[in-house]
């Protein structure tokens, strides 16, 4: 979606981050936006956890796709002139 001009957050756990901007960068998208949320162990997470984490990222998120999209949108005018 990303590359077709929608913009898009992925979230990624903590542990897997620099994975994951490897593997963006592998697939030639090296400025994919990530959001980092916490990690927990196979089961380790308590009732409600990650509720909580989700609710820790949706600001990051919104600011994120934002960001990304007046980028765009800045990038698209400096084409047309």
């Amino acid at each position: 979606m990303q590359e077709k001009g929608k913009p898009t957050v992925t979230l990624c756990q903590s542990i897997f981050m620099a994975l994951g901007r490897t593997e963006a960068k592998f697939f030639g998208i090296a400025n994919l936006p990530l959001v980092e949320i916490p990690h927990h162990p196979s089961g380790g997470a308590r009732a409600g956890e990650h509720r909580a984490d989700a609710e820790g990222a949706v600001d990051l998120v919104a600011k994120t796709l934002i960001l990304d999209d007046a980028v765009e949108s800045k990038q698209r005018g400096a084409q047309l002139t």
